[in-house]
């Protein structure tokens, strides 16, 4: 584990420092360009590596984290607040289709109602125009077809 923690963290590094010789044997006629370099001693590249390793905690890196972790935590609420809007105004979209809904229930149920009463009424009044039409069939008319006093006194009646 130490090793693949010691690759990722150097790996980049090692890269740089690896690449030119592994270049140089696969390509000879680039050893010449790429083995060029500058006469600085070892301990001055040693020692601005150990002071960049060991001066991760400045207060420059400190202040760009901090700043960093502030826009970050900015878009987040940014983010949190507009997806609170979208799901409000989801809500009260819903809430509009509900009362909708709500309200063409009322209207249809006070219809079925209104429908079965006059239903309900019609169906009184033709069993009474029935028992009309049996009362007026049960009586015979005269064999002349003369208006006889009952008829006259059932249609004055009406």
């Amino acid at each position: 584990m130490l090793i693949l923690l010691t690759l990722l963290k150097w790996g980049l590094p090692a890269l740089i420092l690896v690449a030119p010789i592994a270049a140089s044997a696969w390509f000879p006629s680039a050893r010449r360009v790429l083995m060029f370099a500058l006469p600085i001693p070892l301990f001055v590249i040693a020692a601005a590596g150990a002071w960049l390793w060991l001066n991760q905690e400045s207060a420059v890196l400190r202040a760009v984290h901090e700043r960093v972790t502030e826009m970050v935590a900015g878009a987040e609420i940014a983010a949190l607040k507009a997806r609170l809007e979208a799901e409000e105004k989801i809500s009260a979209a819903r809430g509009q289709v509900a009362a909708e809904a709500n309200r063409r229930l009322v209207v249809e149920i006070d219809a079925r109602v209104n429908l079965s009463r006059r239903l309900a009424a019609i169906q009184t009044e033709n069993e009474i125009l029935n028992d009309d039409l049996a009362d007026l069939l049960s009586r015979p008319v005269a064999g002349d077809c003369a208006v006889d006093p009952d008829l006259i006194g059932r249609l004055r009646g009406r």
